[in-house]
């Protein structure tokens, strides 16, 4: 029995390339406190931010639209449309505005979003072929957080990288605010995949934490852009992770694309709080 128990954990060790991650964290990421599924709408869930706890804001990433949905209740309240349909990725809230971030880099600025929505649309460097996923609001220096999920090459190493648009000049950096060497995604030489597909600032850390559907990653990084840790993330709990936020008191809240099953939102309470 022993012996059959070393060789099953040692086939796994070598398959798996997280094995060496780490895996003390403030989340028990195997145990997610609460789960909700998402009605068939959302089943392509692509963005989740706080609208006005326990109301969320999330979208899809085929429709212009946006998803008022009610973690209290249950419900999806509300679907205000801001334009046509497109691939969507990430919203951030800011106090006067939401923003909506599409795969080809474009910014969508949204005003009075309840009633008779007022849209602006920024162009920028940004195109599909960076493919972009992730959105954030960055409160502290008033500017939004763009992932990027496929590589760009910097000095002849492959970098992911996460923009910073600036929200007073309402333009887009030239020089990435994060990079993230590929080099960190190494197993015993092997390259291990990365593409960020969403992020979101800890309220309590002032860490960056950066989730990766492709690899089933989490990183937590500085915000002098130094990695702190890097999370495996289990399959069967995270089957598409596209979305996350966190409240106030920290915790963690990630959203799946359903594929052939109903989409979801996880919450990981926060231990350290």
């Amino acid at each position: 029995m022993f012996k059959k128990v070393f060789l099953l954990l040692f086939f796994w060790t070598c398959k798996n390339p997280n094995a060496e991650l780490n895996t003390t964290t403030n989340y028990q990421l195997s145990k997610p406190s609460k789960i909700w599924e998402m009605p068939k709408k959302l089943v392509e869930i692509s963005g989740i931010s706080i609208l006005n706890f326990p109301h969320i804001l999330s979208i899809n990433d085929e429709e212009g639209k946006l998803y008022d949905y009610n973690l209290e209740t249950k419900d999806l309240e509300e679907t205000y449309k801001f334009g046509k349909d497109g691939d969507y990725e990430d919203l951030a809230i800011t106090e006067d505005a939401i923003y909506v971030l599409k795969s080809n880099g474009t910014i969508y600025q949204i005003k009075n979003f309840k009633k008779k929505p007022k849209v602006e649309t920024f162009k920028t460097f940004l195109s599909e072929k960076q493919d972009t996923e992730g959105l954030f609001f960055d409160a502290d220096k008033n500017r939004l957080l763009i992932a990027c999920k496929e590589e760009v090459e910097i000095d002849d190493e492959d970098y992911n990288v996460i923009y910073e648009f600036d929200l007073n000049t309402n333009t887009l950096e030239k020089t990435p605010a994060f990079t993230i060497s590929k080099e960190h995604f190494k197993y015993k030489d092997k390259k291990h995949d990365f593409a960020p597909s969403g992020l979101a600032i800890h309220p309590k850390t002032n860490t960056l934490f950066v989730i990766s559907t492709v690899g089933k990653l989490m990183i937590e990084m500085s915000l002098d852009g130094e990695i702190l840790n890097k999370y495996n993330l289990d399959y069967s709990h995270f089957i598409q992770p596209e979305g996350i936020f966190f409240t106030p008191n920290g915790d963690l809240y990630i959203s799946n694309e359903g594929k052939k099953d109903k989409g979801n939102i996880l919450r990981f309470d926060y231990i350290n709080k």
